[in-house]
């Protein structure tokens, strides 16, 4: 596609037929569609909402070039830029700090980084060059107050970096973690300016959290551990910094002695307010805790491993079990937090195809190697410290003993109420219907109506929903079509699709689609659906 022509495919603005949304106590609206005819080798599309601002989409026309455009609420274009890459760079990963978006570029084995800012409200790019570690493998990309922050893996040590604006000099901040490590997350404290921390640690056959906050000269200026029982290890763990400043750190619990393939076995969720100098509360919940964590089997099953766990427990144990779970941002509402987590595994299959998994689809991996690449390390870093599972970057030219990676695959996802104080008040699930991703990233949505939430996602040009008030369903799971613009139009396939709420009662949906028509032949796109339900 010349660079020329993009400006026309974003004024393709079409209308099409009513969608009649299933939610019991909200009224169809009409939608609209957008459609971008794509070739689908290297053109990639990124999709950032905007809220009531609107929508960014950044596009990548060929190796060298890309297209940023806005498009206001009503997928009306309101600005479109054109833009230079370096050769072979891709988009590593990107940031929205409430007023600008910042976008990663990088390329492989090259030790030259590229950061576009773009200013949403006029359109306004800026480029800022910088060198870095050569062999970088970045797994977070925040920018604070004109400071970009970079985290990642050199040489299998943790390396945390901040880029001044100003500057463009790249410097290594604080490290100094005894044992095997990784950074989970970074997050930022405005009311004490300083950067948050958090390390995966496995010191022997410990597994712990640490913490550590960084004012903006680079200083440690306060650190803490947040630390099991005997007879437990933290697997994983997420800082999560609230609006009123309460500091949450939730993850992954098991048993220490007990593997699988040679690593250790989730047995439950955990959740530490770690707000002051050390862990005010660290209370853990197994699984078998739940009322509707194992809703997702089949009546038979269910009631089978019920039963185990009533005889575990009877005897004053618990059923060892082993579930990788991809945990969202939490919420406070009601004096209460709101905790949306997903459960998945990787999958693998046997065939001598030696190409790469992520290009898997007819439409390939938007950005090529950066993007994808960075989902599947961060599922390395964030779950392969303990050898849990794969490393993907092995399977992403060869396959191994010819197994190859074959995507993430959901099998349902739980969302649960806890008090101020960490205990598990109610909790109730979302069963997913064969889903499956190259990217682990999050699929399933929520919006608040009340006391009640709303659960969608988005699946194979369907909308999948589900509303729930506390351990009650009040109505069960309901699919929906998306529509296309055209009568007589079939969906042959769909690829990476995905959904975000909006603004108001809007929800964005997009991803790959090939189309066929009787009288107007066949079309690959890329879409934008505006739903309101």
């Amino acid at each position: 596609m010349e660079i020329k022509k993009i400006k026309k495919y974003f004024l393709r603005i079409n209308l099409f037929s009513l969608l009649i949304v299933s939610f019991s106590h909200v009224n169809a609206q009409s939608v609209k569609r957008v459609e971008i005819p794509t070739r689908g080798d290297d053109q990639g599309f990124q999709v950032i909402t905007l809220g009531e601002e609107g929508v960014l989409l950044l596009t990548k026309i060929g190796k060298l070039n890309f297209n940023i455009t806005k498009l206001d609420t009503q997928l009306q274009q309101s600005w479109s830029k054109n833009g230079d890459l370096e050769e072979n760079q891709s988009m590593v990963d990107f940031y929205r700090d409430g007023r600008d978006v910042y976008f990663l570029f990088s390329k492989y084995n090259s030790d030259l980084y590229q950061i576009i800012k773009v200013s949403t409200g006029i359109g306004i790019i800026q480029k800022f060059f910088f060198e870095n570690i050569r062999r970088f493998e970045i797994s977070e990309f925040k920018v604070f107050n004109e400071v970009a922050y970079l985290a990642g893996m050199v040489k299998e040590e943790p390396v945390l970096m901040s880029v001044n604006f100003n500057k463009m000099q790249p410097r290594i901040l604080a490290g100094g973690i005894k044992g095997t490590a990784s950074i989970s997350s970074l997050d930022y404290d405005d009311i004490n300016n300083l950067l948050v921390v958090s390390y995966s640690v496995k010191k022997g056959r410990s597994s712990y959290m640490a913490v550590k906050r960084i004012n903006p000269n680079g200083k440690i200026v306060e650190q803490l551990t947040v630390e099991p029982e005997e007879d437990y290890g933290l697997l994983t763990g997420k800082l999560f910094s609230l609006n009123d400043g309460t500091q949450l750190m939730i993850g992954n619990y098991g048993f220490k002695g007990y593997q699988s393939n040679g690593g250790p076995m989730s047995q439950g969720l955990y959740i530490s307010k770690v707000d002051g100098e050390t862990p005010e509360y660290l209370k853990m919940h197994s699984f078998t805790d739940f009322k509707n964590f194992f809703k997702f089997l089949p009546p038979k099953q269910q009631e089978k491993i019920e039963k185990k766990i009533k005889k575990k427990k009877g005897k004053g144990d618990d059923l060892k079990l082993n579930y990788r779970v991809l945990v969202h941002e939490i919420i406070k509402k009601d004096n209460q937090y709101i905790l949306v987590a997903e459960v998945f595994y990787p999958e693998f299959r046997n065939n001598n195809n030696y190409g790469s998994p992520f290009y898997g689809s007819a439409f390939g991996s938007p950005f090529g190697f950066g993007y994808s690449s960075l989902n599947a390390m961060r599922f390395t870093r964030y779950y392969g410290l303990n050898s849990w599972a794969w490393n993907p970057w092995m399977y992403s030219n060869y396959s191994n003993n010819n197994q190859q990676f074959d995507g993430f695959k959901y099998t349902h996802a739980i969302v649960a109420g806890f008090d101020l104080d960490g205990k598990l008040v109610w909790d109730n699930s979302f069963s997913f219907d064969n889903v499956k991703s190259m990217e682990l990233k999050e699929k399933v949505k929520i919006r608040y109506e009340g006391d009640e939430i709303a659960l969608v996602y988005s699946n194979k040009g369907k909308l999948a929903t589900k509303i729930v008030r506390g351990n009650e369903v009040i109505e069960g799971i309901k699919t929906i079509d998306i529509d296309t613009q055209k009568e007589g139009d079939k969906v042959r396939d769909t690829a990476t699709d995905d959904i975000e709420y909006w603004h108001e009662n809007y929800y964005l949906a997009w991803g790959y689609q090939q189309i066929a028509n009787r009288s107007e032949g066949r079309r690959r796109v890329f879409y934008l659906n505006k739903i309101a339900f």
